[in-house]
């Protein structure tokens, strides 16, 4: 038997609609842990923090652009993603 939306919201006194909200928050803070750990992650193969000083890295020549582009990118789609979602959650 599946538990139904309005069985756990009743549990927890709280309308359905909250029950909903505060899912949605808590699965977007979820994934903005996920996305921020492998941004981190990828950052910290280069010894920086930020998409910024990644590309300081290449344009003082410090690394090959070849040797740190496929992470630059792969930094700068995650921060857009990170980006969007703290959009989202102070929406919510």
């Amino acid at each position: 038997m599946a538990i139904q939306l309005k069985q756990v919201a009743e549990k927890f006194s709280m309308s359905e609609q909250e029950l909903t909200l505060e899912s949605l928050r808590a699965f977007l803070i979820d994934k903005l842990h996920l996305l921020d750990s492998e941004r981190r992650a990828r950052c910290a193969k280069f010894g920086v923090t930020s998409l910024e000083e990644m590309d300081e890295l290449i344009r003082k020549g410090l690394v090959e652009e070849e040797n740190i582009m496929e992470d630059f990118q792969n930094v700068d789609y995650l921060t857009a993603r990170i980006g969007w979602i703290r959009q989202l959650l102070e929406e919510l």
